[in-house]
């Protein structure tokens, strides 16, 4: 299977944080076709394992966020009228207009509805729509209540596009980008006899603030951990210096979230495979699971490589396939080869 066909079977199911125990189950289905053990944990991560023939191997933990940014039901008014908080950094700019579906006992579709511009005032509109001011407009009316429940998810509704020039854009490409990488990286050392043991994990809530993570750190020991995640893309709004053009190549983070030696290493490997590649910096945390693995019990040394990514937490995230195909490639290199852990 391609990549983009990896990808965009991912998008299509909803897995948002705090919710994700569905995807879940589809996930670790079809984690089994690579691992030896596979299982979902207690808060909706899913894990498995792929043992190596050597003893005394060390262990590779391949991980990326499963979870999605979505909102959830906070009121529903007489009139059907459905009010909502994030979950996760929605971006509150892309909400009025917007299409959803609420995820309760059925789906049920509504629009998010704003104030006609002609009816606000001046301060109201130098000030912006703010999420507690939205309303989500199903139609419904008083029958609302009767099938909506506050708690409920809500879905983002998105349409996985293929743009040209060799670009996708959906909701959610953060971080089934990622996702999709760690799959197609699979699929390349299905039949290879590894120098290595291979974990793979999909953490749950990390939008919530990488909740899952911190309990997969506990489920198996690693000697390094391989984070796959999204940064920002260059966007022409944007300073050329805190984004990375779309096509750039896999993208290897520095500082102190990520283990010095190793991730030299792994840049001297992309060099050494002509693998295309940038550098990126964080002065402390990346952002990422990798700061919770590497702080979570005896601590996992950590690389993060990351996809870049335009419009960050909105229905129209872009990538470009080469750069899915440059990290996949680096994570590959990396298993396989068993140097940087040498």
């Amino acid at each position: 299977m391609k990549i983009i066909e990896i990808i965009k079977d991912l998008t299509k199911s909803p897995g948002i944080s705090g919710f994700e125990s569905e995807f879940a189950a589809k996930v670790c289905e079809k984690l089994k076709e690579y691992c030896n053990e596979t299982w979902i944990t207690k808060t909706n991560s899913v894990v498995g394992v792929k043992n190596c023939k050597k003893n005394d191997a060390p262990t590779i933990m391949l991980e990326a966020h499963l979870d999605r940014i979505g909102l959830i039901v906070s009121s529903v008014d007489e009139n059907g009228f459905v009010g909502f908080r994030a979950l996760g950094g929605v971006d509150e700019r892309i909400l009025p207009a917007a299409e959803v579906e609420i995820l309760g006992s059925e789906r049920i579709f509504g629009i998010i509805g704003a104030k006609p511009p002609h009816l606000m005032k001046n301060n109201e509109e130098d000030e912006g729509l703010k999420i507690e001011d939205m309303l989500i407009d199903t139609g419904l009316g008083e029958v609302a209540a009767s099938k909506i429940s506050i708690g409920d998810p809500i879905l983002l509704k998105s349409d996985f596009c293929e743009l040209l020039n060799n670009r996708i854009s959906s909701a959610t490409l953060d971080n089934r980008a990622g996702m999709s990488v760690i799959f197609d990286c699979l699929e390349k050392l299905k039949d290879k006899d590894l120098p290595c043991n291979l974990c793979v994990a999909f953490a749950s809530g990390e939008e919530q603030g990488l909740l899952g993570a911190y309990t997969v750190a506990d489920n198996i020991k690693c000697d390094l951990a391989v984070v796959v995640d999204v940064t920002y893309g260059e966007t022409p709004d944007a300073k050329v210096t805190e984004t990375f053009p779309l096509g750039c190549g896999a993208v290897i983070c520095r500082g102190p979230n990520v283990h010095f030696e190793m991730t030299k290493k792994v840049i001297e490997l992309a060099k050494k495979k002509n693998i295309p590649y940038e550098i990126e910096v964080a002065s402390g945390s990346t952002g990422t699971n990798a700061w919770a693995l590497q702080t979570s019990g005896h601590g996992i040394p950590c690389v993060v490589i990351s996809v870049p990514l335009r419009y960050m937490h909105t229905t129209v995230e872009t990538v470009d396939i080469g750069d899915l195909e440059s990290v996949s490639k680096l994570i590959s290199e990396i298993v396989s080869g068993g140097e940087v852990v040498a």
